[in-house]
């Protein structure tokens, strides 16, 4: 079976269960850490609070009718895999934090991650700001795309 005859078989299936075409997604939401992210100084010596957001776009119909961890995404180690890439990365600027992480999560999932949108926030970095961060959105059309 083709690609895009897989994906027309996901339309279909979702059309059947009255889903709209927007792709299905598994959420993570402010997932907190303390990692070493940023230009300044003491940002490359001293962890800072990250908080850190994901959507991992997959096609989810076979799991809305199968109770079974194979047939979605895992999101616990998806945090898994955030945490230990920003711990492990000490990076200069959160943008590139942001393609490591999508990376990685590409490596674990393969052309099941259709796309991924992943923001990465410093929320005590900039005086008279909540926050000051990216976000990153990126689709992929299959395999190493």
């Amino acid at each position: 079976m083709t690609a895009d005859m897989k994906a027309e078989t996901a339309a279909e299936s979702r059309a059947d269960l009255g889903l709209a075409a927007e792709p299905d997604a598994v959420i993570i939401r402010d997932l907190t850490l303390n990692c070493i992210l940023g230009i300044l100084p003491e940002e490359r010596v001293n962890p800072q609070r990250v908080i850190c957001s994901a959507e991992l776009y997959t096609d989810l119909s076979r799991a809305l009718t199968h109770d079974d961890i194979a047939e979605t995404m895992n999101y616990a180690r998806a945090a898994e895999i955030i945490s230990a890439v920003a711990g492990a990365q000490k990076a200069g600027t959160a943008e590139y934090l942001t393609g490591r992480i999508i990376a990685a999560l590409r490596e674990e999932f393969g052309a099941r991650l259709q796309g991924i949108q992943l923001e990465i926030r410093k929320p005590d970095i900039l005086p008279g700001t909540t926050v000051a961060g990216v976000r990153v959105k990126r689709m992929f059309r299959g395999g190493n795309d």
